[in-house]
């Protein structure tokens, strides 16, 4: 999900001797200040799909098996293994993220397969509290929508990824243990830590004042916007990311179908809501434009004003003489 610390988690996959390529979103102050890590070409290519689909970032409707074909038939597959292919020809280890590829994992799977690669994901997760709060502050974006989205991109990762290598890791413990959390993923992947990027990650890197909220399970009761089962499933994942519980465990594998399920019985209300989102866009576009027009008639009502007064200025000058 959006504002989880894939950034941070994404840069701490350099220690494990991952390429994240040479074409690199910069940092923006304020918003990410040490990077976003996210290759612009897969970026604009992803953006470009929800753009096809009718969507954009924020909408909470879930990609379907008739989604993905029809992308399929207008060539995005086709453009998303060929950009793979660029991306990874000569490279070892490649990876890349943006949280984006949650919600359209089930288009990337299909490129996945078609270029035969060995495939490992890292989920990345945090208290949807954090979740919710950074996005009100970044995009103004209700809580009550913010918990519905990191729903529908936590559940969809999971679901999207059974039987595949994965790992889950937690943004806190990250910032709290970070050579815990990397030697996690890097047992859990197969992959060995560079001793010296890792002491560059954890001194260089990380950075605990550019995390702005940190919350435990007990701040729950605290915000009304919380559907329940978003606080069960944060609570439930927790305790993957502590490995108290396996996420491959056949227990949790039948708890994510059944959150799944309770998800999707609410896609009509997640439909109806991304109408309103379009409709309200459709309008703050329309009164921005209305005012833009007003800003430029009134500019030249001034330069009129300007130019009466001028003339009246040398119309009192010839009656002098």
């Amino acid at each position: 999900m959006h504002r989880s610390g894939t950034s941070a988690i994404t840069r701490g996959l350099q220690v494990l001797g991952v390429n994240l390529g040479d074409a690199l979103l910069p940092a923006i102050d304020g918003v990410n200040d040490k990077g976003f890590w996210e290759d612009i070409h897969v970026l604009t290519l992803n953006i470009e799909i929800l753009s096809a689909l009718g969507w954009d970032w924020h909408h909470l409707r879930l990609v379907t098996p008739a989604d993905v074909e029809a992308l399929q038939q207008r060539g995005y597959v086709a453009r998303a293994v060929e950009l793979l292919q660029q991306k990874v020809g000569g490279v070892s280890l490649y990876g890349f993220k943006d949280p984006r590829m949650a919600k359209l994992l089930p288009f990337w799977k299909v490129a996945f397969g078609l270029c035969d690669f060995d495939i490992s994901y890292v989920l990345a997760l945090r208290h949807p509290m954090s979740v919710a709060k950074s996005l009100a502050m970044r995009n103004s974006i209700d809580a009550e929508k913010c918990y519905q989205l990191w729903l529908g991109h936590v559940l969809t990762s999971l679901g999207e990824t059974i039987g595949a290598r994965r790992v889950l890791v937690d943004y806190d413990l990250v910032l709290n243990s970070p050579e815990h959390e990397i030697g996690r993923i890097g047992n859990r992947l197969d992959l060995p830590i560079d001793p010296i990027e890792l002491q560059h990650y954890k001194n260089e890197f990380l950075d605990q004042r550019l995390r702005h909220t940190h919350y435990g399970l007990n701040a729950f009761p605290q915000d009304d916007a919380c559907p329940p089962l978003v606080r069960e499933v944060y609570a439930a994942l927790l305790d993957v990311a502590r490995d108290y519980v396996q996420l491959d465990a056949p227990e949790m594998q039948s708890r994510i179908f059944q959150w799944a399920a309770e998800f999707n019985r609410s896609e009509s209300l997640l439909m109806l809501a991304d109408r309103f989102s379009m409709q309200i866009a459709h309008f703050t576009q329309a009164v921005a434009d209305r005012d833009n027009q007003i800003a430029a008639l009134t500019q030249v009502l001034m330069e009129h004003d300007d130019q009466i007064a001028r003339l009246k200025e040398q119309l009192a000058m010839c009656s002098a003489a």
